[in-house]
This record gives structure tokens, sequence and C-alpha cells, in this order.
């Protein structure tokens, strides 16, 4: 096992690591989405590059690769690669940019794709619970899941953004999600852990882990609805999908915040919350409302790959319209209506 070392965030926001490294200074971490033709199959390269430049120059740091959201799950593995090294070379340098290597894969070649993204030059890569989406006997148990992340902790040294969602189910946990005492240890032992994120819970369940936490790392959620409430609980940022449609809207937000500004961060919450009920509404069969939003806001993103299938023109039409109510232009800097950028 590494040597271990102490980690704290300053009152900058900024955490320094065991490394001397500076990470996770931004609370606004998104996963960008695979622009494709309009067929669903080839990859867009020149908009997948528009949209990296978009998150980033927003204010969002911007992780490459991950779960359904973003389609990762139903590329090759040439094409995972090949989104990795446009990934690094449009961002490196300029804007953080980080890996997801995700799975179905044994836990030797989950190895082999975090030392990828290291040797890449990836600034830091998202450690989610092996698997994909399993459930029951195809998830994991509590012990299994810390044996993996042990076994990828101790085996690469880059910054890691800890997850305790995703990936599979954990079988004998209450919610099938990593125990938070577990994610604890974790921090303690490795100090190349430069965030954690966990799925939003009720609220003295997240009091609780932010007292255990003590500072030692920036607490990320993903799946809140109220940005505002959970920041105010302590919640240092968040992680979901809404940074690739409003990157800049959710940046705003909670720097408003850390700055003390908390009538403006209320005030672009309830937007973001607009945003995420326009995206996640039922019958919308999320992620395939994520496309129509993005190329109604001026970028050429074609369609969702099979075997998913773009939902209803009569339901697209409703996105639109309800976009445009919302009118994001107030806040992202969009192509130009009927043009290229």
């Amino acid at each position: 096992m590494m040597e271990r070392a102490s980690a704290a965030v300053s009152n900058d926001g900024k955490e320094r690591n065991g490394m001397g490294t500076i990470a996770g200074d931004r609370p606004s971490l998104g996963n960008a989405i695979t622009p494709m033709d309009e067929r669903g199959e080839s990859i867009n390269e020149r908009v997948y590059r528009q949209i990296l430049r978009y998150m980033a120059e927003a204010g969002t740091t911007v992780f490459v690769g991950g779960p359904h959201a973003t389609e990762f799950v139903n590329l090759d593995r040439a094409e995972r690669r090949r989104l990795w090294e446009i990934g690094v070379d449009e961002l490196k340098g300029k804007s953080p940019v980080n890996a997801i290597p995700f799975g179905p894969a044994g836990t030797a070649e989950l190895v082999s794709m975090f030392r990828l993204a290291r040797d890449m030059g990836f600034d830091g890569a998202q450690l989610y619970p092996g698997a994909q989406d399993g459930r029951g006997n195809d998830g994991l148990f509590v012990a299994e899941a810390e044996r993996y992340f042990r076994d990828v902790l101790e085996a690469v040294e880059m910054p890691m953004y800890l997850c305790g969602y995703h990936g599979g189910e954990i079988i004998d946990a209450p919610n099938g999600r990593i125990p938070h005492d577990l994610l604890i240890r974790l921090v303690d032992d490795y100090p190349h852990i430069a965030g954690v994120t966990i799925m939003s819970d009720e609220d003295d369940v997240l009091r609780a882990f932010l007292d255990r936490m003590a500072g030692r790392r920036p607490v990320r959620l993903a799946g809140a609805l109220d940005w505002y409430a959970k920041m105010e609980l302590g919640i240092y940022g968040f992680h979901s999908i809404q940074q690739s449609i409003a990157p800049r809207l959710c940046a705003t937000m909670m720097k408003a915040f850390h700055e003390g500004d908390r009538e403006t961060a209320k005030r672009l919450s309830a937007r973001i919350r607009t945003l995420n009920e326009i995206i996640h509404k039922p019958g919308r069969y999320y992620p395939r409302s994520i496309k129509p939003a993005l190329r109604h806001l001026g970028f050429e993103v074609g369609i969702i790959r099979r075997p998913y299938m773009p939902i209803p023109e009569s339901e697209q039409a409703k996105i639109r319209a309800e976009l445009d109510l919302l009118d994001l232009r107030q806040s992202e800097i969009l192509p130009p209506a009927g043009g290229r950028a």
C-alpha cells in the first residue's frame, strides 16, 4: 500500500493531496456526451471538440467516458480510446480533463484502463464500483467492492474521484450503494483520492456523512434536485448531466454560493431544477432526451446510438418548447442560430 498522507480542503476551496497537486478545485463536474451522425453511428469528432470546449470554458471540469448518459457504454474500445485522445488533445493544459474507465471488465483489465488514462495525460480519473448496472447476482458484495477499489487505488497513482454509486449494485448494502463508512476509510488510506461523489440522500444522512468526512475531501452529489439546499448542508458541488447542457449555469450557481451570494445561487438553482425536470421527465426515457435538447441549442450532435432509439417527435417538440421558456441563452454561449460554431 502507498504511503498515507493527509489532505484537506483549504478556505479557497482547493483540495491539496499528499502528492502536492491541486485537484477538485472546480465544484462543477460533468461528463461529455458523444455526438454522432444522423444515423447515430459515426462519431462527429468536430462537434465533440466543440462540446468539450463548451463545457470547459464555462467552468465545468470535463470527464470523458462514463455510463449510459454519455453513450460510452455503446462504443467499442477503439472509439472509446479515440474520444480519450481527443479529450486530452483538446483540453490538456487549458482546463482539467479526467477519464472514466468503466466496465464491464475484470479488475486486471480495468486497472489497465486506469493506467492508460494516466499515461495518456489525463489530470485524473473517476473510480466507480466495479461491473456495469448489475443487479442481484450480477452486482457486488461490499467486501468485493472494497477489494476492487483497493486493487485499483494501489495499482494506479493519479488523482482519483471516488464514487459511491453506479456500476454494479452493492448486494448487501441497504440502498444498493457503497456504504459511507467504506468511502471514509478509503479516503483515509489513499491520499490520491481527490474527491468523493455520492448520490443525493436525506438531509440527515448527508449531514452525518459530511460531519464524518470533516473536510478531508470535497464532497459532490449526483441526483440532487435542489442544489442550493444541498450546498447549505455543506456539499461542495455536483456531478450531473445538466453540465453537458448548461455548464455555465451550473458553474455560476456553485460559484455564487461559494462567494456568499446566496440570492443568486438560489435563483440559479431553481433554473437548474427546471432543466433537470425537462431532461428527466417520465416518458422521455433519459438519456434519450439529451441529444434533442443539445440539438435545439444549436449543437450538431446527431441522434442516439442503437439499441437506444430517438423519442417521438411529439415529445421532442415539447422539450424544445420547455427549453425556449427556460431560455438558456441567458447563461450559455451557444452556437449562432442556424449556423455552425
